[in-house]
């Protein structure tokens, strides 16, 4: 897999996430134009039917905020995407599925952390959430390693040593549970304090799913 794919794949599982925060910490429209805005850089990516149906929908998500058919726009914006990555990548979709969902969910942890430091008055159990999601799938993603099930394309590491990567990447993976989890902890914190320390560690988390995930799959 290549950069360009990796990052259409990745902002693609964005997707989901925007729509559970929304749901679940109902921040101004303005997060989800920012974040809407960012995904939308997949249809400079590709440019294809279904990676401009992808924009199309987003922007009648945008339009449609304050109403309930919001959410079927978010979810066929979803859709279109997934089925322009499939014919980007085909079935190395479903291969690199979980560790790009992982960078994913932690991008979107540190993107609603970050519009908290804006506007603080949103809920905080959908940041809670998200850290709980990053921790488990970090974990399985650990466990999956360890057992083979998932194995580098790199030709670096698979001629320096295969179980020198293995262990590689399942430290990365235990290190994202670890910061993603802390994340969680931090949020427990009432004070504004709190989050400032959870957005820290989503920025280290990120940084650590990418080394391992990219690691993993992107082929160099």
């Amino acid at each position: 897999m290549q950069l360009s794919e990796f990052t259409f794949v990745f902002l693609t599982l964005c997707i989901p996430f925007l729509g559970y925060i929304v749901y679940s910490t109902s921040p101004k429209k303005g997060f989800s134009i920012l974040f809407a805005l960012i995904i939308g850089i997949n249809g400079l990516i590709k440019q294809d039917m279904f990676s401009l149906l992808g924009v199309f929908f987003l922007i009648f998500y945008l339009y449609s905020f304050e109403k309930k058919e919001r959410k079927y726009f978010v979810f066929m914006s979803m859709v279109s995407f997934l089925l322009a990555s499939f014919n980007l990548i085909g079935q190395n979709l479903l291969y690199s599925f979980l560790p790009i969902l992982l960078v994913a969910s932690v991008f979107s942890s540190m993107m609603i952390g970050h519009w908290f430091l804006v506007d603080p008055t949103i809920d905080r159990v959908g940041m809670k959430n998200l850290s709980k999601f990053s921790t488990g799938l970090s974990f399985l993603l650990a466990f999956l390693v360890y057992f083979n099930i998932y194995q580098s394309s790199s030709m670096f590491f698979i001629s320096v040593s295969d179980n020198l990567l293995n262990n590689v990447l399942i430290f990365l993976y235990l290190s994202s549970a670890l910061l993603s989890f802390g994340s969680f902890k931090s949020l427990q914190e009432k004070s504004y304090t709190g989050v400032m320390a959870s957005t820290g560690l989503s920025y280290l988390a990120l940084i650590v799913a990418l080394g391992a995930s990219g690691s993993l799959i992107l082929s160099v």
